[in-house]
């Protein structure tokens, strides 16, 4: 078996060779339902009703109902079964992690004088993205194959296959998982009359078959400064900063066969690493005194990311014409040296949110509310410009995103209550949207079009005095279509895999108002 592999540490400076997809940064842009036991089993949906340290981070004027400070600490358990369908082959896998949910404090501050009955100050840190998760497909191709991906890769920009230097690499001209068909066998030249030609080696039969398994781990985590303030307690205004912090890491594993055993494999690591910021201002009112609705209003700024993308990848394939095994480390290519990173600027989209609350009889609490953002208005920069290929992939792939949520808190005696939400998110992705491979450094082919969310929410809540103690679980169900690669010899994308994804989330918070 000739094993050769490519390692590298991404490099450019020029758009040209970027690495990034819509895929690599879509799962930056729209945040999990995570903070404090009690805004979980709301369901999130509190902008309106306030008073808890989770909705700084979606409507930061409601921080300004608080009325005395707060402390709390929130963590869990989070459970995530996948399963798979591929042309009649179901494939399960499951993840399991304990995570930090939630650390914040609320300080109020009752003013005197004057219109502003409190100026109010938070922070909070909260896991913002949990991106850990283990997926595995695989089935008969009928055939399909990723080589037919690596021909026309290598058809867009032709090399002499049979005298390949590293140069090759390092000179970002070429697509780099041609290269690396190449390296291991897939792509053939031979003589046609006068004319040296270049082709796959093998074509797939009917037996021919696939293999996919990834490993994800990492997120987003958020810390959130809060400024508000009670106006007469009829209006309440609010602004966050907050900081984003990125450490996202995957690997994945892909190979084909046949009837005659392995033909190759493909693994690849892919990291994200950085930094960003964004703002978000909010204002909550209450029309009338002597009612307890309120109407809510919030707008967030995109997040302005500064992120670092690594990526290496291996390719194990065909034996030599004289069933040689060979073996080439390209780490060893020390030209890149400690100067070469892919550094670039991810601006998401601008996200927009209205809700209204009301309470029944002080024992009933009701809040509803809706968001918006349009994912196709992402941007990326490399190096001071803006990706113009990325931007039009954004908008051919990306569609608007609208999230409900609504949520009720029942007081079942002066300790204790109990709550329930739910949200629904839309699709993210276009039906047809696919990954193109216009990145000469990219060797990834594989992507996800994710479909609706639901998230179905309980919480349980204790409070005796000063303290506190809430409890909440959410059942997450998220749909998707998975491909490999995007087939280019045929019309339609090679079959989808059917991707069903269940979390289920445990998470306890305790407190102390003060």
């Amino acid at each position: 078996m000739m094993r050769k592999y490519l390692l590298f540490i991404l490099c450019s400076v020029a758009i040209a060779v970027s690495g990034q997809s819509t895929y690599e940064v879509a799962r930056f842009f729209e945040p999990d339902l995570a903070g404090t036991a009690r805004f979980i089993g709301m369901g999130g949906a509190m902008s309106a009703l306030g008073a808890d340290v989770s909705v700084m981070s979606t409507n930061p004027a409601a921080i300004g109902l608080y009325r005395n400070g707060d402390v709390s600490l929130s963590a869990g358990l989070s459970f995530l079964d996948v399963t798979s369908k591929y042309n009649g082959n179901e494939v399960k896998s499951s993840k399991s992690s304990f995570f930090i949910d939630n650390v914040g404090m609320v300080f109020a501050n009752e003013m005197d004088e004057g219109i502003f009955h409190f100026v109010n100050i938070g922070i909070n840190y909260k896991r913002r993205n949990n991106l850990s998760r283990e997926f595995a497909m695989a089935g008969m191709s009928l055939g399909f194959s990723q080589m037919f991906q690596m021909k026309e890769l290598y058809k867009n920009n032709a090399f002499d296959v049979d005298n390949m230097h590293y140069t090759d690499y390092t000179s970002c001209n070429y697509s780099w998982l041609a290269l690396l068909a190449a390296d291991g066998g897939l792509l053939t030249s031979y003589q046609d009359g006068d004319v040296v030609k270049t082709d796959l080696a093998l074509l797939p039969d009917d037996n021919h078959s696939q293999i996919y398994s990834s490993r994800e781990s990492g997120g987003i985590d958020e810390v959130d400064i809060n400024f508000s303030c009670n106006i007469d307690d009829r209006v309440f205004l609010g602004i966050t900063l907050a900081t984003h912090h990125v450490d996202y890491s995957r690997y994945s594993y892909y190979g084909e066969d046949d009837s005659y055993g392995e033909i190759y494999t493909l693994q690849n690591w892919f990291e994200t690493h950085g930094d960003g910021f964004d703002f978000k201002i909010g204002a909550v009112w209450r029309p009338w005194y002597e009612s307890s609705f309120k109407l809510a209003f919030a707008l967030h700024s995109p997040t302005w990311y500064n992120l670092t993308d690594c990526m290496s990848a291996a390719i194990s394939g065909l034996p030599d014409e004289k069933g040689t095994p060979l073996f080439m480390d390209t780490q060893s290519m020390d030209a890149f040296g400690d100067n070469y990173y892919l550094d670039y600027n991810l601006i998401t989209p601008w996200r927009y949110n209205v809700a209204a609350s009301y309470l029944i009889n002080k024992s009933i609490a009701l809040d509803a509310e809706y968001e918006y953002t349009d994912n196709s208005t992402a941007e990326i920069e490399v190096n001071g410009l803006e990706s113009i290929g990325m931007k039009n992939e954004f908008k051919s792939n990306l569609r608007g995103v609208h999230t409900f949520r609504i949520g009720a808190e029942f007081l079942l005696d002066k300790n204790m209550s109990l709550r329930c939400g739910y949200n629904h998110i839309t699709a993210p992705f276009k039906k047809r949207a696919s990954k193109f491979m216009i990145s000469n450094v990219d060797t990834n082919t594989e992507y996800l079009n994710r479909l609706e969310t639901n998230n179905i929410t309980l919480g349980l809540g204790y409070r005796k005095g000063a303290f506190y103690f809430d409890a909440a679980y959410m059942l997450s169900i998220k749909k998707g279509n998975f491909y490999t690669y995007y087939d280019v010899d045929y019309n339609d994308m090679n079959p989808a895999t059917d991707v069903d994804e269940i979390r289920n989330k445990f998470v306890m918070s305790v407190g102390m108002r003060f």
